[in-house]
Formats: structure tokens, sequence, C-alpha cells
């Protein structure tokens, strides 16, 4: 019977070793409209369409990653995603081309700080994923942003290592 009730006691001894996740993480894209790519180029009103979902994911992996008394601030200047789509075509069919030539790229600046302002850390990055046709991490075979999303949390976890 002791063990019913010691496991509980054991188990928020061990929790509270460790910090709480779940740090607030804002992501804001400057001039998105000069980006090297964004989705498709065509048309115009499309061409947006992935950078809610990045913004999405990079919120949801950093609040994971980092303790709750911490706030990560990213400032995405440029996306150029995987692949690419043929030149000359109408783009209307056109298929995204995706070989290790046309490797992910995504360019930000960020700021971590704590709840009282102080810097952690801050800087410029050049994420580039030359390898991620091969790269590991979970892959969803139906998330266009697949690789983009791998090179993000591969940065997350380099960059923020506890």
């Amino acid at each position: 019977m002791r063990t019913t009730t010691a496991f509980p006691v054991l188990l928020l001894a061990v929790l509270s070793l460790h910090p709480a996740f779940a740090a607030t993480t804002t992501v804001e894209f400057e001039k998105p409209e000069a980006f090297t790519d964004a989705g498709r180029p065509f048309p115009e009103s499309a061409r947006l369409e992935s950078l809610p979902f990045l913004r999405e994911h990079l919120m949801k992996e950093a609040g994971q990653r980092l303790p709750a008394d911490q706030k990560l601030a990213v400032w995405i200047t440029d996306v150029d995603l995987a692949g690419q789509y043929p030149s000359g075509g109408s783009g209307i069919r056109d298929a995204r081309i995706v070989k290790d030539i046309y490797p992910p790229r995504i360019e930000l600046r960020f700021r971590l700080t704590r709840t009282d302002g102080t810097t952690v850390k801050e800087g410029t990055r050049a994420l580039r994923d030359s390898g991620f046709l091969s790269s590991g991490g979970p892959v969803d075979r139906t998330d266009n942003l697949r690789y983009e999303k791998v090179m993000l949390d591969h940065w997350l976890e380099e960059e923020f290592r506890r």
C-alpha cells in the first residue's frame, strides 16, 4: 500500500526538479512581401499561405522547450522553402520540385528574455539545412512544410539547450 502513496510523492519530487515549460513566444514576419519564397508565387494572394503555419509551429515548439519564466521573440526576415517551382510555367498546376540542391532557408533575429526584462540571449541566424532530405526527426509526409519545421526544431534544440 505504501507504494501507491509513495509514487505520487516521488513523481512530484522529480517534477519539481525540472522547470515548468510554457514560455511565451511571439513570431513576427518583417516585410514578408519581400521574402525569397513563402509559398506558391502564383497567385499573389496565396503567396504567403505558409507563414501562419510556420508561426504556429515555432510558437508551439518554443513554448514546450523553454521555461515558463522566459519569453522568446522571433523576427523572421526571409523564408526560402525547400524545393523550387519550374521556371517558365504558368504556376497554376506546377508542382514544387524538391531536390537536395534546393534546401530550405530561414533568416531570423531573436531575443530571449526573463520575465523581469533582462536579456538571456539574442542574435541573428541564417538557418539552412543542406541535408534536409536525409535529416532526422518526425516527418509527416503530408505536411508541405515538414523540412522547414524540422529545421526550426533543430535550431531550437541547438540554440536553447538545457
